[in-house]
């Protein structure tokens, strides 16, 4: 990272950015300062140039909501879901994270933006992602970007979160999130993986909730049309 802007290019005009402790905590409801989320939430809104952001609460699952230029004014609270996925240029697609891995997606005329922890990540949230993005129109080659997220040089789990993998823990209990993703979205057939690599536990530019505990505010991870 070494100060740089996390800010990347996806196929057409689609951009994903991911923001870090200095951004603010974005979220509302969790962590120190989230009475200030909805004036962080805002500041990002005006960086990416995007008419409004589009968000909703996240359970680690793998639904992942379509929206299109009817779709309601929805709000933390109202949507549930991990991903979301449009082809309606100035709308930013958000998730919020804290050691989970937020994921961007883009082809030509659709991006999408994923939140995957190891629980979306065992139900198929890339997958999902991938289909949508499909579905909406993407076409061509996608582009994926792995963001910050719990490193495997951190990220400590017990051997329930192997198995759900299908993976065997032996004398390691670390487990590599990007390299399950990878692994997943190589299988959808996206041809470019850019990998964020900063680890939330140990760099202490990110919120962390293994680090932090309840304190922890949430980073974010944004994916636009321009």
């Amino acid at each position: 990272m070494n100060g740089e802007e996390l800010l990347f290019e996806l196929p057409g005009a689609g951009r994903a950015l991911f923001t870090a402790r200095a951004e603010g905590n974005l979220s509302s409801t969790q962590g120190d300062s989230s009475e200030s989320g909805e004036r962080a939430r805002e500041a990002l809104r005006a960086r990416t140039g995007a008419r409004r952001l589009a968000r909703a609460r996240q359970v680690h699952g793998s639904d992942v909501h379509v929206w299109t230029a009817e779709s309601p004014r929805e709000d933390e609270g109202g949507l549930v879901g991990d991903g979301h996925v449009t082809a309606v240029p100035s709308l930013g697609l958000t998730v919020l994270t804290a050691d989970c891995m937020p994921v961007a997606l883009g082809s030509a005329g659709a991006v999408a933006m994923l939140h995957a922890g190891w629980r979306g990540l065992a139900g198929g949230v890339l997958e999902h992602g991938v289909e949508a993005l499909q579905d909406v129109g993407g076409a061509g080659e996608i582009v994926a970007i792995l963001g910050p997220c719990a490193g495997a040089c951190c990220y400590e789990v017990g051997p329930e979160v192997h198995e759900a993998f299908g993976l065997q823990a032996g004398a390691a209990r670390n487990l590599d999130l990007r390299a399950i993703a990878r692994e997943r979205l190589q299988g959808t057939g996206v041809s470019e993986i850019v990998d964020v690599r900063a680890c939330t536990i140990c760099d202490e530019r990110f919120f962390s909730h293994r680090r932090e505990g309840t304190r922890a505010g949430r980073q974010g991870g944004v994916a636009w049309l321009s």
